[in-house]
């Protein structure tokens, strides 16, 4: 693919300003809507259970393990990057159902406060300009920040890995929103193929006291269940499904995941092209980058366009956003808090090497609306 020029932007002086409008206060409760009759039924998704207790889970993740996922992440970025590419341009050559032209279903739910700032007055999103070069969230361990955390796993090769993925408005208030390649190896395994050790920590940063240990202020939250797309699980479709949720439980002292951290809405069927979009995640490498180690928490923002608006078959989101693996599955979000995609993957040249700062996320469409309205129908 034809490489293109990073868009230098402004400096970081509105960065404060971005990260407090990525919630803004609004304060009505989340729900999907229902499908019309005439749309198309509903695609079929795969679920999961974490079976081990969520304290063994916590248990764990040793600060050597951590530092293991977070080595690992940072590797393998063009076999995963060519399975991408090679399950595009398939999709494409089959017309698969993303671009038939048929109805589209749709969810859509407000974003939620944390319950201390149930009492806060709503204001009014913030401008937002191009961003391409991520910088690092200014208080990442405050909310609203704290919506996006770090997912930590081991994969089906027993390798521990690192992911990003944002509290979700469910039913339940304890759901997270990630991408399904953070979840499930997509290789037909099904419902038995769910990662295991799977922990989510809102507020993750490396601690400054002692260095290799990490900070958790708002709790380490083990998962529960799963739900991804059938078109994940079973077809690896980087296009339509690279997409899921998973509930968690709640460790000691905390009620849910919701009343702690807050919960980023979403508008899920309404499209590719997204002006003003905020992207959040814990990337361990980057596009020319140097400075990425999976413990910080960085973000861009700018412009979402349908990656490929000449091919009716590919409805992946593009944005320019030079964050890298251990983003995935972190949040693309309105200015107003409304989930719109999850980073799914980069371009590679021949030589499995990064060739420009697109990021892309599998539409979320048909497939986004399944997994939330099973996750609210399972709880």
């Amino acid at each position: 693919m034809d490489e293109v020029h990073i868009r230098r932007t402004r400096s970081a002086v509105t960065a404060l300003l971005l990260t407090v409008a990525l919630i803004p206060t609004t304060l009505a409760t989340a729900s999907a809507t229902d499908a019309p009759a005439s749309t198309p039924a509903v695609p079929g998704v795969t679920y999961g259970e974490q079976t081990a207790d969520a304290q063994r889970v916590r248990d764990f993740w040793t600060p050597e393990r951590i530092a293991r996922a977070l080595a690992n992440e940072r590797k393998g970025q063009g076999a995963f990057a060519r399975a991408a590419e090679s399950a595009v341009a398939a999709s494409g050559a089959s017309g698969e159902e993303a671009g038939s032209g048929a109805p589209r279903l749709t969810a859509e739910a407000p974003p939620i406060l944390p319950a201390r700032k149930a009492d806060a007055s709503t204001t009014a999103a913030a401008d937002v300009p191009e961003m391409p070069v991520a910088e690092k969230v200014p208080f990442p361990q405050i909310p609203p920040a704290t919506v996006v955390g770090k997912i930590l796993y081991r994969d089906s090769a027993n390798k521990l890995r690192g992911c990003t993925g944002a509290s979700i408005a469910a039913d339940g208030d304890n759901t997270v929103w990630t991408a399904g390649h953070c979840v499930h190896p997509g290789d037909g395994s099904g419902s038995d193929g769910f990662f295991d050790h799977v922990l989510f920590i809102p507020g993750y940063k490396e601690s400054l006291d002692e260095p290799g240990e990490y900070d958790a202020p708002w709790g380490e939250w083990a998962a529960r269940s799963f739900v991804a797309p059938e078109a994940w699980t079973q077809d690896q479709n980087y296009e339509t499904g690279d997409l899921a949720a998973f509930t968690v439980e709640a460790p000691a002292g905390y009620t849910n995941l919701t009343d702690t951290v807050g919960a980023l809405g979403y508008r899920f069927g309404y499209g590719s092209d997204w002006p003003d979009i905020i992207d959040s995640g814990f990337p361990g490498e980057g596009y020319n980058r140097t400075d990425m180690d999976g413990y910080t928490q960085f973000y861009c923002t700018g412009d979402v366009v349908d990656a490929a608006d000449w091919n009716p078959f590919d409805n992946r989101l593009e944005m320019n956003c030079d964050m890298g693996k251990g983003a995935s599955g972190g949040p693309m979000a309105t200015p107003e808090g409304h989930i719109v995609g999850a980073n799914s993957h980069v371009d590679i040249d021949e030589n499995d090497q990064r060739v420009n700062d697109h990021l892309y996320s599998s539409d979320h469409g048909d497939q986004a609306v399944a997994v939330i309205n099973a996750i609210n129908d399972a709880n």
